[in-house]
């Protein structure tokens, strides 16, 4: 039996799958339209459980997942969507123990991402030049467990000193990635992957001259997420869905010639 404990990120869902990312603390109440729980009360009692407000209206509550953390997270600038996390996860190999790169934290999306997959066991540095950017991603990733492999550096990427074949993997998403990718090159292991989160056609046809440069097995893609209505008897598509979002360029060092 699992149990909620003091401290714990918990999901509170309504009977329409409406969903609260809240934080479970003594003496501290939680409102909504269908009125107030105390959170306290909720210590100890068992994952799937329902609760009642005190207007009496039922709530259920479950384990947030990690696209749980990265939807409900305070957000300063434009995430990356789980569609394209997810793959960059996969393609990339990302796996506990992994050192990894990551240059433009942003809102910290794909930090926290990494930081659940890699459970405690690992290393992700993390480049974010704007302090109060880095502040608010500091907070969305503190919330998940183990992000003590997590060192979030404020400073400028193209300032940082960085070691000889020191990463598995790396991530960018910044402007002008172009200007790094020597860097980037130089860092990470042999053989090893990079992603790069790019908005537009024509700035991935201008990375691709220095990209081709330094790494091979070159893929750019476009992932689109379309929600089907789940309804028996009803089924469809939704009217509305999450299309284009940006582009996700993955490649392989080159071996030194």
């Amino acid at each position: 039996m699992t149990t909620v404990k003091e401290g714990d990120y918990i999901l509170l869902m309504d009977k329409k799958c409406r969903k609260w990312l809240v934080k479970v603390e003594k003496d501290k109440k939680f409102y909504t339209h269908h009125g107030e729980i105390d959170l306290g009360d909720l210590i100890g009692i068992e994952y799937g459980s329902i609760v009642e407000t005190h207007k009496g209206k039922k709530l259920i509550i479950l384990k947030p997942s990690v696209i749980d953390y990265i939807m409900k997270s305070g957000r300063p600038t434009q995430i990356v969507y789980p569609k394209d996390i997810g793959y960059i996860i996969l393609r990339l190999g990302i796996k506990p123990g992994y050192s990894i790169l990551e240059v433009g934290t942003g809102s910290g999306a794909i930090t926290t991402a990494l930081t659940w997959i890699l459970n405690g066991v690992g290393k992700i540095d993390t480049y974010e030049k704007r302090e109060d950017i880095a502040k608010a991603a500091k907070k969305n990733i503190m919330r998940i467990p183990g992000n003590e492999v997590v060192n979030l550096h404020v400073m400028d990427f193209r300032d940082a000193e960085l070691p000889s074949n020191e990463y598995d993997v790396a991530i960018i998403d910044m402007d002008s990635p172009w200007t790094i990718l020597k860097k980037v090159y130089d860092a990470l292991k042999p053989g090893s992957y990079i992603a790069l989160i790019i908005p537009t056609y024509n700035q991935l046809d201008k990375v691709l001259d220095e990209l081709n440069t330094y790494f091979t097995d070159i893929e750019a893609i476009e992932i689109f997420y379309r929600n089907l209505q789940a309804k028996k008897g009803k089924i469809r598509p939704e009217f509305r869905m999450i299309g284009y979002t940006t582009i996700v360029v993955t490649a392989a060092k080159k071996p030194v010639t």
